[in-house]
């Protein structure tokens, strides 16, 4: 089974298993993370990967923006593009997802999220889809771009979905322009004081 693990900030979030049509290289993280995968990040955070996120004995890997003393905002992503020439293929992932803000400041906000990207041939992100877990304060909504799925629950669950049926949900996106599909581990950490 492939798998991700992301922690986030002030989260803590578990993210793992992701099979994409077999397109993605290294999804079940066996080899180390430069293999397939990029990263990009501001502030502390932690990318690895390990075995023992899960009592699956298999790797799973990790993007966690962690919360340091005092406050830091930043985020941390792992994430690899795909070339798509259609996009009748299916997404699915197996994920464990607690969240919370410990703060208890109005307007600061953590949230995680494995995101599908939609791209077009020129990489730009054309709309998203996230599975998620955030404090109360996270700023994400619904729109005609961004499709939010909230974590069920604390426990493994698996998200399923065929990306023509998921892309109904985003009527920015006309799915003749996504050329690339970009899988990330997200997570963020804002302060707002």
């Amino acid at each position: 089974m492939r798998r991700i693990l992301g922690f986030v900030g002030v989260l803590v979030f578990l993210f793992p298993a992701i099979i994409y049509s077999n397109l993605l290289t290294n999804g079940d993280f066996e080899q180390p993370l430069t293999t397939g995968w990029l990263q990009e990040h501001s502030g502390t955070v932690t990318i690895d990967r390990a075995i023992g996120y899960d009592t699956d004995g298999n790797y799973e890997a990790c993007a966690n923006k962690d919360h340091v003393s005092g406050f830091e905002d930043g985020y941390a992503r792992l994430y690899q593009v795909v070339d798509v020439s259609i996009t009748n293929v299916t997404f699915s992932c197996d994920a464990k997802c607690e969240g919370y803000e410990s703060t208890n400041y109005s307007k600061n906000w953590a949230a995680g999220a494995i995101i599908i990207s939609y791209l077009n041939a020129s990489n730009s992100t054309l709309g998203e889809t996230r599975i998620y877990s955030c404090s109360p304060d996270c700023p994400w909504v619904n729109s005609a771009t961004v499709h939010l799925i909230t974590a069920s629950n604390a426990n493994w669950n698996n998200y399923s979905f065929n990306i023509n049926d998921e892309l109904t949900n985003l009527s920015g996106v006309d799915p003749l322009n996504v050329a690339k599909i970009k899988i990330s581990l997200y997570s963020a950490v804002t302060h707002d004081y």
